[in-house]
């Protein structure tokens, strides 16, 4: 599986309605694919979810979620010949792994929330890190071996960016962008306080 530098800004991410709120995917891999399809290698996406309820089964994929902002809910995950499991999710910080073939419910604790959510096929790792910038502070990111990053800058003030900097390549990240960047450490930088999420993706071996 080829990863390519991608920018892609949120005027060019598809947005669905569903059941419990509304899904935003930032990026898909491998082009083209489809989760209706369930063709794809792996699916960044965020979502609000306005209402408690189950969550859509995706057999042969691991699921890694977090919340972005509100109370936070707590999930009931039951995988196939285990005991239920309940996963509470309260902090931008807390990050759930469960497998997308388990049955999955959502409470809400306090209102609606909007997570963050990475879906991978078998064969891959990954994981979700909430990023904190600090103004004129920059940050490095390592890159666990044979890993690709996404950076999604879902936290930045209008009118302000994110600079990517990685070797002698940078780009500049605003509100909802979304930046694929392959088998690279790089560095974060903004000159106001901001948040993002960086997820990343690796093979297994």
């Amino acid at each position: 599986m080829t990863i390519i530098t991608t920018l892609i800004p949120a005027s060019q991410q598809t947005v669905t309605q569903w059941a419990g709120g509304e899904t935003r995917q930032l990026a898909i891999a491998p082009a083209g694919a489809t989760v209706a399809a369930r063709d794809f290698h792996w699916r960044f996406s965020t979502a609000t979810v306005l209402q408690s309820g189950p969550f859509t089964t995706f057999d042969g994929y691991n699921r890694y979620l977090a919340i972005r902002s509100g109370a936070g809910l707590e999930l009931a995950v039951t995988a196939p010949g285990a005991p239920q499991q309940r996963m509470q999710l309260t902090s931008p910080q807390h990050q759930a792994c469960f497998a997308g073939a388990a049955d999955t419910a959502a409470e809400l604790l306090d209102g609606p929330v909007r997570d963050i959510n990475l879906m991978l096929s078998a064969g891959l790792q990954g994981g979700l890190r909430a990023l904190q910038l600090f103004a004129q502070q920059p940050m490095a990111l390592t890159c666990v071996t044979n890993a690709s990053w996404l950076l999604y800058a879902d936290g930045l003030p209008a009118g302000q960016h994110i600079q990517v900097q990685s070797g002698a390549q940078h780009w500049l990240l605003v509100a909802g962008d979304v930046l694929i960047l392959p088998l690279a450490n790089c560095t974060l930088s903004a000159a106001v306080d901001c948040n993002l999420v960086a997820a990343w993706i690796a093979p297994t071996t």
